[in-house]
């Protein structure tokens, strides 16, 4: 017997919503999946938690090369996205990552960045840069991967506090 779709969101009906507990993902394009995971994997040390398998394998297989990437356990992971034909399966172009000076990954390390890691992230394709923000480049330490997203690893805590 299956189970019974669940009825459609309505406002007496909101559905389930967003918690303290709530998985993260943060999705973006790749220009190249084996450079990211080098970088992520082997430079910043996160895990490999998905990689799609090679593209014809799999009948109901996604049309493009996904690549997620986290610490195992963790409440967030990044999803990297690459098409290998350009199009994803559909007629409209694949997105080429067009990262901004202020589009940063920030991890809050809470004490002094070593120095060893950010050596191993140069050294595994990515490129430590200068902040265009003051704050981060007081408090942290930024590192362009090889996409040219931002990766900070701040040395500051963080916890999330209402303000009103």
């Amino acid at each position: 017997m299956s189970t019974p779709a669940p009825p459609p969101p309505t406002t007496t009906n909101p559905g389930a919503l967003p918690t303290p507990q709530t998985h993260l993902r943060l999705a973006r394009p790749s220009l190249s999946l084996p450079a990211a995971e080098t970088f992520y994997v082997h430079g910043l040390g996160l895990s490999v938690l998905y990689r799609s398998p090679p593209q014809g394998t799999h009948p109901d297989q996604h049309p493009e090369d996904l690549l997620m990437l986290g610490y195992p356990g963790g409440a967030w992971h990044l999803e990297l996205v690459h098409a290998p034909d350009g199009k994803g399966g559909t007629e409209i172009s694949f997105p080429v990552p067009r990262p901004t000076e202020e589009d940063l990954l920030v991890l809050y390390v809470e004490g002094p960045v070593d120095e060893g890691l950010v050596s191993r992230m140069v050294e595994k394709g990515g490129k430590r840069v200068v902040a265009r923000n003051e704050y981060w480049e007081r408090w942290g330490v930024t590192v362009e991967d090889p996409d040219g997203y931002r990766v900070v690893l701040c040395t500051r805590g963080w916890e999330n506090v209402a303000v009103e």
